[in-house]
């Protein structure tokens, strides 16, 4: 036919990369102290605390207001835009390392009750 192409589409070949374990060690001070403060303002034994830390250096780094060019996943935790609202103050919390902090935590234990659980989830699945 005159004028008009075809395109074949060829499925995108995805590499496989091999994921290696980031070290908590990796996330900034005022990160940790953040994720500190909001163990405290959402009532989390701080026993949770390296599980939580674990979480965040594999998701962020400890980067604050980090965002994935490859989705809506934005901040410390790496929430999804259907879950800013987990946040205090909404998507307007990003920025905010504290409240962000509280964004991941109320969504670690709205779905995994515990921050042991995510973890072992993430570790089997590398996401949560």
């Amino acid at each position: 036919m005159t004028g008009t192409h075809t395109h074949s589409h060829r499925p995108i070949k995805h590499q496989k990369h091999a994921w290696s374990e980031k070290s908590a060690s990796i996330v900034p001070l005022t990160s940790q102290l953040a994720l500190r403060d909001a163990m405290a303002k959402e009532g989390i034994s701080l026993a949770d605390y390296n599980d939580l830390l674990w979480i965040m250096a594999q998701e962020s780094a400890g980067i604050v207001d980090a965002r994935n060019g490859a989705s809506t996943a934005r901040g410390l935790f790496q929430l999804l835009h259907a879950q800013y609202d987990l946040n205090p103050h909404g998507e307007a919390s990003f920025g905010n390392a504290v409240e962000e902090c509280q964004g991941g935590i109320r969504y670690i234990y709205g779905r995994y009750h515990t921050a042991r659980r995510a973890r072992n989830f993430w570790q089997s699945h590398h996401w949560y």
